[in-house]
């Protein structure tokens, strides 16, 4: 399938209207959108990419999705003292240290600063504990999301109680842009999700540091921006 191809196939499902989803739950939007495309496992097969992925979008729902996770050579201070000197005990009864991290000081004292095109993760008392470079960041997302079809949806429950999809709206992405990466986390769009703790033997468990958007926001990412319908 080409862009031309994709477009037109767009255009006929939103002339269609509201559709009625082929799928309970958060899921359905996205499988409904497939099913009309006659695609599979979230991805579309196009020249020039191998595949890029498709997303869909509730035009009235917020929903942060991971654009990717970095943590190799990235810690200034060693994850388990990270843990021990700013993390809590949780529900499991383990030292964690689970937090949503953004230019803002957090209730851990932890908050993140772009600083000589790097970004990092300071606390309160002066310490640095990460810092990521702008460049390997966004050769990361790169390599996770090349391309992009973001597809919006308006929606509406029916008289059978089912929920219904009028698919309006849809970009294509393309080239990931590094300075709208970190002017994003400058504006607190793009924020970043520490995820670790320590097991019982005291060894780290990190579930990777996640930078995360809404998915709204994803074509703001890139510099090639098409308007599909």
């Amino acid at each position: 399938m080409d862009i031309s191809e994709l477009k037109n196939k767009l255009s006929d499902i939103k002339r269609m209207g509201y559709v009625v989803t082929k799928r309970k739950g958060n899921t359905g939007i996205g499988y409904t959108l497939e099913t009309l495309l006659g695609v599979k496992e979230n991805n579309l097969k196009m020249p020039d990419f191998d595949n890029i992925e498709l997303k869909s979008q509730r035009n009235s729902a917020s929903n942060r999705v991971t654009m990717f996770t970095f943590n190799r050579g990235v810690w200034k201070i060693k994850q388990r003292e990270l843990i021990e000197k700013y993390g809590y005990i949780d529900t499991n009864d383990r030292p964690s240290l689970y937090c949503t991290v953004d230019t803002r000081v957090n209730n851990q004292g932890l908050f993140v600063k772009v600083e000589h095109e790097n970004v990092r993760l300071y606390h309160l008392d002066g310490n640095l504990s990460a810092e990521w470079m702008g460049e390997r960041l966004i050769e990361t997302f790169r390599e996770k999301m090349p391309a992009l079809v973001v597809v919006y949806a308006d929606t509406r429950i029916n008289s059978d109680e089912k929920e219904e999809f009028w698919y309006n709206g849809a970009f294509f992405l393309t080239q990931p842009n590094e300075d709208n990466l970190l002017d994003l986390i400058r504006q607190d769009i793009i924020i970043v999700d520490v995820r670790m703790h320590l097991k019982n033997n005291k060894t780290v468990r990190n579930h990777g540091t996640g930078f995360r958007i809404d998915e709204k926001h994803l074509n703001l990412c890139f510099s090639n921006r098409e308007q599909l319908i």
